[in-house]
């Protein structure tokens, strides 16, 4: 799956613009007319001045058409209507501002059905499925290790130049839901992002009730692990079930069918035990036969996934902190220190010592 693979189903992408009606396209003379300063983005946001959709649609090479949104778009096509928006706005932090206005209600049926499950986990869960399907250029991920919990979420096709957009709008979108959902004697998080503090990073510390970190090793809400049996205020299975049910039937999604990325998933949940090929395509629904030849059609096999896998937990590891080789070998899968060495030297070009003194953020 890449940048220009249909994916993302348009009706979804609505949600984030519908707030479109936010936008504008000469924003200094709106703000001669509001007296409102750059710094104001909530203010900002929320004055009504309308964007052309068939112009705006169009410009990001997207067929707009109102009541058709059984349509798939790409990641390209998304990053070029966040592209319209940011240059209109003259905001870079947009991602930051939408994000704060998306509610449970922008979210829709995926929102209903997140935020009635009975505890948080459950709901984080809900959310990363949803994202799985209804945006597979994100993961997100929950997980509890020792006594934190974090939800995490990284990209797995890029969306330079606006990644931090997504990062920002979800993150603070995410937050507040958390927040409101957990009795205010619980609310102990911090966010951490993966890249640079930005220009504009005294903006993040006006959106979170909370300390802000960057240059982490992955951009997540950290809290307690506690919280993830922390019982849900609107919890209500009945609901959760119908809403799912009603959002699958009105939005139509793609990502089960991108094999590659549903195996690259799988293997996520089960670091530390990586299933077999045929253990996998068992999971899967398939033979290993099956599940072989269609990943060879991608281009791919069940070893190139595997080991893309690796590289990515291992990085990690060494970005958290972890510096014991052969502890991570046998998270792995490995069957030696040696035998992980050499696999991460043919990933990278480097040993993993050579690599943690040359990465900053793996020491």
């Amino acid at each position: 799956m890449e940048r220009d693979t249909p994916c993302i189903p348009l009706g979804h992408i609505q949600t984030y613009f519908d707030l479109r009606k936010s936008l504008r396209l000469e924003p200094d003379w709106l703000l001669k007319k509001s007296h409102l300063t750059i710094d104001e983005p909530h203010e900002l946001l929320e004055v009504i001045v309308g964007i052309d959709q068939q112009v705006f649609y169009r410009n990001a090479g997207i067929d707009y058409r109102p009541d058709e949104q059984n349509r798939f778009v790409s990641a390209r096509q998304v990053v070029a209507l966040v592209d319209q928006a940011v240059k209109a706005l003259k905001m870079p932090y947009l991602g930051l501002a939408m994000g704060n206005l998306m509610t449970i209600s922008h979210h829709g049926m995926a929102g209903v059905a997140a935020v009635t499950q009975t505890t948080l986990l459950e709901c984080l869960q809900v959310i990363s499925r949803f994202c799985d399907e209804l945006f597979p250029p994100l993961s997100m991920i929950p997980r509890v290790e020792g006594d934190t919990g974090i939800f995490a979420i990284t990209e797995e096709i890029s969306l330079a130049p606006y990644s931090h957009f997504f990062f920002e709008l979800n993150m603070v979108s995410f937050y507040n839901i958390m927040w409101h959902l957990i009795d205010k004697d619980r609310h102990d998080f911090r966010v951490d992002f993966h890249y640079p503090e930005p220009a504009w990073g005294n903006i993040y510390r006006r959106y979170f009730k909370c300390p802000v970190n960057f240059g982490q090793p992955e951009t997540r809400i950290v809290g307690p692990a506690s919280l993830a049996e922390a019982e849900l205020p609107l919890a209500n299975r009945l609901m959760a079930m119908s809403a799912e049910k009603i959002l699958f039937e009105n939005i139509p999604t793609r990502a089960w069918r991108f094999l590659p990325l549903r195996l690259r998933r799988m293997l996520l949940r089960c670091y530390g035990a990586f299933p077999s090929l045929e253990n996998a395509a068992s999971e899967m629904g398939m033979s290993g036969r099956t599940l072989r030849r269609k990943l060879a059609e991608e281009g791919t096999s069940y070893q190139k996934e595997l080991d893309r896998v690796r590289q990515r937990l291992s990085r990690e590891y060494f970005a958290r902190g972890g510096r014991s080789i052969t502890e991570l070998s046998m998270m792995l899968g490995f069957t030696d220190s040696s035998a992980f060495a050499k696999a991460f030297r043919r990933w990278t070009g480097l040993s993993p010592s050579e690599f943690m003194e040359k990465d900053p953020t793996a020491r």
